[in-house]
């Protein structure tokens, strides 16, 4: 189990018990826009909780002073081996610094405590706000991905996106600190 505790937040494992905060924002539409999956049900989101639980890759964000959780942040392997972070926060709690706060405590904690050399990150060119968020964190854009495909449409057809490759170096990371 892990816990990474920063001035205002908890990054923390799943449990049953915060299925009401989750459900706020996996179920918005404005949330899902930019990500593979569409607006979740109770039963979707009760199933990702039940899988992710165990898992120390995908860690729910608790706002301490009101033992809610407003977000969350992870990590998964692609293909090559590269880390590569993720995160999606319940729009109520955006402009407040706490996707910048999570995501900094969760690279913080691959570098140091995983001791992995890069961290990569990647996101739909639209999707402003989380490249501004991986560029204010000291990622670097590698490269535009055009044909890309995070989820399909209604009949089965793959969404065709363009993305942003963005790459962070743990050398790099501890200069600028």
């Amino acid at each position: 189990m892990i816990a990474i505790e920063t001035d205002r937040l908890l990054l923390r494992n799943y449990r049953m018990t915060d299925f009401e905060d989750i459900i706020q924002y996996f179920s918005d539409e404005e949330v899902s826009k930019y990500e593979d999956f569409y607006p979740m049900s109770e039963e979707q989101v009760k199933n990702i909780i039940t899988e992710w639980k165990d898992m120390n890759n995908r860690l729910a964000v608790e706002l301490k002073s009101k033992q809610k959780v407003i977000g969350s942040v992870g990590y998964w392997i692609d293909d090559e081996g590269h880390y590569c972070i993720d995160y999606d926060f319940n729009p109520r709690y955006c402009k407040k610094g706490y996707a910048t706060e999570a995501s900094n405590a969760l690279v913080h904690y691959l570098f140091e405590s995983v001791g992995i050399s890069a961290i990569y990150g990647d996101c739909d060119v639209r999707n402003v706000s989380s490249w501004k968020l991986l560029e204010r964190l000291g990622f670097q854009r590698i490269r535009q991905l055009d044909n890309q495909s995070y989820k399909n449409d209604e009949i089965g057809n793959p969404i065709l996106i363009s993305t942003f490759l963005y790459k962070l170096d743990k050398v790099k990371y501890n200069e600028s600190k």
